[in-house]
């Protein structure tokens, strides 16, 4: 828990966020405010200022320090990404922060901020330099929900600004919230108003909340009318107050304020949903499964031949809560004796004519963890430079390392190189490579300057927010949540990590798969309204137990139409998570096609599931590849010994003609092009494979660079080692991004 300032401007926002940073378990220990010179009202773009007056009593009714400075700047830096500017109104809170924490022991600043990315990244950006963590519970709170807990959990609190179509000065002024909470919910059906008056359109000031040990009463108010404006009059209050004492100076939290836990304590429950929740809630899912379940059973009585594609026979007890119980049959962990593992570096990078480029295959060598990624970064900065371009232009990074203990050493490192200011989005995850490869990694970089002279640069957006929340886990990290470049969106990892405490949830996979699709769809919609989960156009799963593959299946085929996903069994995750999802979507997902096909090549089954959009400029793939039963079931073990050495045996014999047929006849689906179409195509492709039962790195790559020559196809390939894949049989697990736009 930290000792925290918390910033306020006399607004209900900004000490219903003290409350939940008290709920939290963090201590407030001083209040901060940056009040306006010789002015009632400044037109800030950070900084509520009417009702500033005021403040001074805040700091006697909660018995703390006050801590202020005056507005000198002015808004010069108003782009999206904030670098520190003479005379900014920014670096004001800059100076009044740095004062507080050369006199005080303080961890954390408590801010009020509910949707403006403006001032969140801000905000954040001084706390960055400070070295101090942003708390901010309210963010993208659902606005309606939130408004109505403020009511309810004692914050006394009226009308000090209007500003807004809807609000009248000369009758809303005064008012307090819960009187006026009627009217803001019609104004917002009316003219879309917003409930909390987070764009401006009303201010307020707090007269008493369960914090104070006194309450504020006002003496003498004051109208001006700033704008008389017949249509939308903009009008404030000036305020004379003084102090009462209240009866019961216990400061104790009514029991409606929620914890962090209480936000995900019931995934369905939609009390607790924040304005990206545009899905269907988790007990309207059940019910629906529910409904098909039974109809699928009522058919099914009718007519005993009747199958259906969506079977599986590892449907999930709806009774069980940990997916990782004992799977049935017969499994294995280690290699057949005198197997050896090699991992050979296989780097490449190949771009495209739109700006996208794809490095595969950079290995990080050695033993010692440190020289393995110091190696890793410097072949990926050499690639980056053969093709004119640096880290700041890299999108995504994934990492395979060796050993998830490892990590602190490895993030040493990558820190050094992507310390930046919107830094690419990340995934981490331990796989079972050699003692002599410290880690592979791959990445997505974009240009902004295409070698396309009619194509005009695209806008580069980044999602990283350091703040902590009930809405999504912060990114405290040298990594982004989401970046979007034109209509693509590539997400970090998402494990099921509680946003307001940051602590991994508890429960089993099944709790932890929801949460962590929560979070993925929370982020697609935060970077851009018209994303949801719906978009994912490809995402992969890692998981560090088998029986996950069920749930995990399931719990994102519940939320998507023709979802393509790579499930992969990995040896840790960050945390110690049970699983962990990454994904690639685009915002006009609804434009996309889905295809299933399969074929056999030699005695191995081959299945592809396929997603292309209409203009051919987008498509993805997974291809499954599998010695037994079809790769598209989620069998998980084996139904005996003999069939597993079986398995292994065959899957290891693999020609290497074989799997060229394989990759050739993945890529002919990915690239979809007219016969006689030699146009070169860069893609992105990931080769799973699992360790024990397949083909060597070394035959897959040299397959891969025969079908490369072959096809005229330029295609980044990472090889990547695993413990297993979403079915006993399947030994090879390839995808393949496209992106020609």
């Amino acid at each position: 828990m930290m000792r925290t300032v918390a910033l306020i401007s006399g607004g209900k926002d900004s000490c219903y966020n003290m409350m939940q940073c008290v709920a939290a378990g963090h201590s407030i220990v001083a209040l901060a405010n940056l009040q306006p010179i010789q002015k009632d009202e400044l037109d800030s773009y950070m900084y509520q200022t009417v009702g500033h007056q005021g403040i001074d009593l805040y700091a006697e009714a909660m018995g703390l320090p006050l801590y202020r400075e005056a507005i000198t700047g002015v808004a010069v830096d108003q782009g999206r990404n904030y670098q520190p500017t003479d005379n900014d109104e920014v670096e004001d809170l800059f100076r009044l922060l740095s004062r507080i924490k050369d006199e005080l022991d303080i961890e954390a600043v408590a801010v009020g901020a509910i949707l403006s990315d403006y001032q969140r990244i801000r905000v954040e950006n001084v706390c960055r330099r400070l070295g101090l963590v942003t708390l901010a519970y309210l963010w993208r709170r659902n606005q309606k929900e939130l408004l109505q807990e403020m009511i309810a959990s004692g914050i006394e609190a009226i009308i000090i600004k209007v500003a807004a179509l809807g609000l009248d000065p000369r009758i809303h002024l005064g008012m307090s919230i819960r009187d006026i909470q009627p009217h803001l919910l019609l104004m917002q059906e009316k003219y879309g108003l917003n409930v909390c008056g987070e764009g401006g359109e009303y201010e307020t000031f707090t007269l008493d909340c369960p914090l104070f040990r006194k309450r504020l009463v006002i003496d003498e108010k004051e109208t001006v009318i700033h704008t008389d404006d017949p249509v939308a009059p903009v009008g404030y209050l000036n305020l004379k107050l003084h102090l009462e004492p209240k009866d019961n100076t216990e400061l104790k939290l009514p029991p409606n304020v929620k914890n962090s836990l209480d936000f995900v304590g019931d995934l369905s429950d939609t009390v607790f949903s924040d304005l990206s929740d545009i899905e269907l809630s988790e007990a309207e899912i059940d019910s629906i499964e529910k409904i098909e379940k039974e109809e699928k059973k009522k058919q099914k009585e009718l007519n005993p031949l009747l199958t259906y594609s969506g079977d599986r026979t590892e449907a999930v007890d709806e009774d069980k809560t940990d997916e990782t119980d004992c799977i049935d049959g017969y499994s294995y962990e280690e290699p057949l004796e005198g197997y050896t593992h090699v991992v050979e570096d296989h780097r490449t990078i190949y771009g495209n004519k739109h700006g996208w480029y794809y490095i595969g295959g950079v290995t990080g060598d050695g033993a010692d963890t440190v020289l393995a990624t110091e190696d890793a970064m410097k072949k990926l900065i050499n690639l980056l430079d053969s093709e004119g371009m640096y880290l700041t232009d890299i999108c995504s990074v994934n990492i395979y390392m060796r050993d998830m203990n490892e990590y602190s050493a490895l993030n040493d490192i990558y820190v050094k190189h992507f310390s930046f200011q919107n830094p690419p989005t990340r995934v981490c995850v331990q796989c079972p490579l050699p003692a002599d490869v410290g880690l592979i990694l791959d990445a997505v970089a974009h240009k902004n300057t295409p070698n396309n002279e009619t194509e005009p640069p695209k806008e580069r957006m980044t999602m990283h927010v350091q703040g902590i929340s009930h809405w999504a886990p912060a990114n405290i990290g040298p990594y982004s949540q989401a970046i979007k470049v034109g209509e693509v969106i590539g997400t970090c990892g998402q494990i099921a990590l509680v946003p307001g405490s940051m602590a991994l949830l508890r429960g089993g996979a099944r709790r932890q798969c929801a949460l962590a699709l929560r979070h993925l769809a929370r982020v697609l919609r935060a970077v851009c309204a018209r994303a949801h989960i719906r978009s994912v156009v490809q995402s992969v799963c890692y998981m560090t137990h088998g029986g996950c593959v069920g749930e995990a299946r399931r719990q994102l085929e519940r939320r998507t139409a023709g979802a393509i996903v790579q499930y992969a069994v990995v040896q840790a995750l960050p945390r110690g998570a049970a699983l962990e999802w990454h994904a690639w979507a685009h915002t006009d997902n609804n434009r996309f096609e889905y295809e299933e096909t399969g074929c056999n090549v030699g005695e191995y089954k081959v299945a592809i599931t396929r997603r292309w959009n209409y203009e051919n400029t987008v498509a993805a793939f997974v291809c499954y590849v599998a010695t037994g039963s079809s790769p598209s079931t989620c069998q998980l073990s084996f139904p005996s010994e003999e069939a597993c050495l079986s398995h292994r045996r065959l899957a290891a014999a693999m020609s290497q003609s074989d799997v060229e047929q394989v990759l050739e006849y993945a890529l002919n689906k990915l690239r979809n092009k007219p016969p006689g179409n030699c146009e070169e195509t860069a893609l992105k492709m990931r080769i799973f494979y699992q360790v024990w039962s397949s083909p060597s790195a070394a035959t897959l790559v040299s397959a891969l660079e025969n079908v490369r020559a072959r096809l005229n196809v330029r295609a980044a390939a990472t090889c990547v080692p695993v413990l297993a894949l979403h079915n006993a049989f399947t030994f090879l697990s390839i995808s393949g991004l496209r992106l020609d736009e």
